[in-house]
């Protein structure tokens, strides 16, 4: 029976330069080249396939449900084995099989929804991590390395400063931001201090001996806005607290995930009704641009 309800997994991706390529480079121009690229071949062709500790992946185009949205089924290559009757014996055959997930990808505001579906990938950090791995293959080229990091929910933060004692440490690794468009004060803070070093991430760390971190509230605009863009899938926080029981304990932004529902996926005759909860789903978690969601229909 098809299923009517898949559940996704949210992530950010960010495309920024290696080792490899010049300061003097037009970067930006470079990287939506290697973008254009990359999914104008992905849709001509219909597919990619990478090899991957010996077992192929395949990255194949579904359909478009606008000009910057893309479903695609990612899969990886395993072996069963079926029995089979012979003139006088039962003998095992290995047979080649493509179990998929599906893929939502919208270049526009750098998403990418991995579906849940763990008899394909065992959760969703392993299959965020191959299509990472793929993804490197292509973008190396360009001179460029991938970078994804999960979406959650800022409101996670803080119920957990709220339910401890006192803050022992919070650290921030934020990726210096490629996306057009921002309105959040923490990307504005990054750009300028991209322009300045030339740096991909920016580390920010408080730290006591003791819980005794102060002003650690949503009111502190300057730490809310950079728990808003971290949370919005630009980087990791960690936060270390006492618990109300006096025990130390360690959170972090990976471990909650933001996750959607999206209905008739693989339905031919409920197309509108995916494409519908699939550009809800995008909009409702874009927390670190501007509402400039693109949803005209695409043949």
């Amino acid at each position: 029976m098809e299923k009517s309800e898949y559940s996704f997994g949210a992530y950010r991706y960010f495309i920024v330069p290696n080792d490899q390529i010049s300061l003097f480079d037009a970067i930006e121009e470079k990287r939506k080249k290697a973008v254009q690229n990359f999914f104008s071949a992905l849709v001509e062709e219909k597919k990619r396939s990478w090899e991957i500790k010996g077992r192929k992946h395949l990255l194949v185009f579904n359909r478009q449900v606008s000009s910057s949205v893309f479903i695609c089924k990612f899969s990886m290559e395993t072996k069963k084995t079926i029995f089979i009757e012979s003139e006088s014996d039962i003998e095992n055959i290995d047979e080649i099989d493509y179990p998929f997930i599906y893929v939502i990808i919208d270049t526009s505001h750098q998403i990418v929804l991995f579906e849940l579906k763990p008899s394909v990938f065992s959760s969703l950090n392993v299959s965020k991590d191959k299509l990472k791995i793929c993804f490197e293959k292509i973008f190396s080229l360009y001179g460029f390395e991938v970078l994804f990091e999960e979406i959650t929910d800022s409101n996670t933060f803080w119920t957990f400063v709220n339910d401890s004692r006192g803050i022992f440490e919070i650290s921030m690794t934020l990726n210096s931001p490629n996306l057009f468009g921002g309105f959040n004060n923490t990307n504005e803070m990054l750009k300028e201090v991209q322009e300045t070093y030339n740096n991909s991430q920016t580390t920010i760390k408080l730290t006591s001996k003791k819980p005794i971190l102060h002003n650690i509230k949503p009111d502190n605009k300057p730490l809310s806005d950079a728990v808003e863009y971290v949370s919005g899938g630009g980087g990791e926080w960690i936060l270390t607290v006492a618990s109300k029981s006096g025990e130390r304990k360690k959170y972090k932004s990976k471990h909650n995930i933001r996750k959607v529902s999206i209905r008739h996926i693989n339905s031919k005759s409920h197309q509108s009704e995916a494409k519908t909860d699939i550009l809800h789903a995008l909009d409702s978690l874009e927390t670190i641009l501007k509402k400039e969601h693109t949803d005209e229909e695409t043949d």
